[in-house]
This record gives structure tokens, sequence and C-alpha cells, in this order.
């Protein structure tokens, strides 16, 4: 997981920068909607309950519910422009970050949106050496049009990374670890984040 931060910082960086444009062209039209698992699934992953979580975030990031024994991550490199929390083993990982037009820097033909955060982002992990494959889709999440980047890892660690507008602010919305564990906390994620620090989903 440590190599997968180092990463993640890099590309929280490269999100705001300079990044390569228009991954569009490798980027799935299929919608995604939240899925829960069910008695008989094969699946491994277990049904995460809202009873079971906490709820965190602040008015920058919105708020979002995850695992009641998940705890802040800090580490060297930490960024107050990301908020990030950490399974106890620290093997699953939630990072939060959100733009406005001001913190990104735009090229002459730019503009900012959620496309192009999720296109720069797209090629940045395309160049990733450590990743063994990457996917882009169009996804709902918290009833918002977003761009769902999967990427798998040599390690075998999965990042699933949501970006979405509300408003004037681009979202992004990050969970690394698992496949078990995102098939588990997905639905929560995506039907609990919003703007409301006490109501998931509002």
């Amino acid at each position: 997981i440590l190599s997968s931060v180092t990463l993640l910082s890099a590309f929280i960086l490269a999100a705001c920068g300079n990044g390569e444009k228009k991954a569009t062209e490798t980027t799935a039209a299929s919608t995604t909607k939240a899925q829960t698992t069910t008695p008989g699934s094969s699946s491994r992953a277990k049904e995460i309950s809202l009873a079971d979580t906490q709820r965190i975030g602040n008015e920058n990031f919105g708020y979002i519910n995850i695992p009641k024994d998940w705890v802040v991550y800090n580490f060297k490199a930490q960024s107050s422009k990301t908020l990030k929390y950490s399974s106890p083993d620290k093997h699953n990982m939630l990072l939060m970050e959100s733009n406005t037009k001001d913190t990104v820097e735009l090229g002459p033909n730019e503009t900012f949106d959620a496309q192009l955060l999720a296109d720069r982002l797209y090629s940045f992990w395309g160049k990733a050496k450590n990743q063994t494959s990457l996917e882009g889709v169009k996804a709902i999440f918290a009833s918002e049009d977003a761009f769902l980047i999967k990427v798998t890892f040599k390690n075998g660690n999965i990042l699933y990374e949501w970006v979405f507008q509300k408003g004037d602010k681009v979202y992004n919305i990050t969970i690394v670890g698992s496949e078990d564990m995102i098939k588990a906390l997905r639905p929560v994620l995506e039907q609990s984040w919003g703007l409301d620090p006490n109501i998931p989903g509002k």
C-alpha cells in the first residue's frame, strides 16, 4: 500500500498541473450502479451496513461514510488538500479531494470540469509502471454523473477513483485496497457522500 500512497500523492499533483489531454477515446460509456452482495453470491465480500460506519469529512471535501474502525492516516507527505483515512492494518485507504477552477492550471483550450481532471488522471495512471490494468467508465456517484477510474497494481491492490462535479467544485473520492473490501464498501461510498455532515446522501 505504501507504493500506492506514493503514487496517489503524485497523481494529486498531476491532476492540478499540466497533465496529458483527453483519454476519452479509451473511456467506456457504460453506467455503473451501486451493487450490494446477496446471499449465495460467489463474492467473498461482505455487505457493510451504514450502522457499522462513521461519517467523516468537512465542508471542503464533502462528507462520506466509512467503517467505524478506520482512522485518519498521517504520513510525512501529508497534504492539507487531501483527507486520508485507512483501515487499522493500513491495507485499505480512502482519500478525499476537491478542486475549484483557481486551483487547477488550465491550457489555452481547456475548460475546468470533471472530464478534464478525469482525463489527466487516466493519462497519469496509464504511465504508472506498477499498474497491470486500467479502465475508465462513466458512473453514478451520490446521484451525480461521474467518471470512474479503475486501476490494478502488481501487488494485487486495486484503486477506484470517482471524479465528479457538484456546483463549482470537482470532487475526487479514491479507495485503494483489496478487491473484496472495495466490493463491500463501494455501495456505501456511492450512496452516502454528500454535503450534509449528518445525513448520508444529502
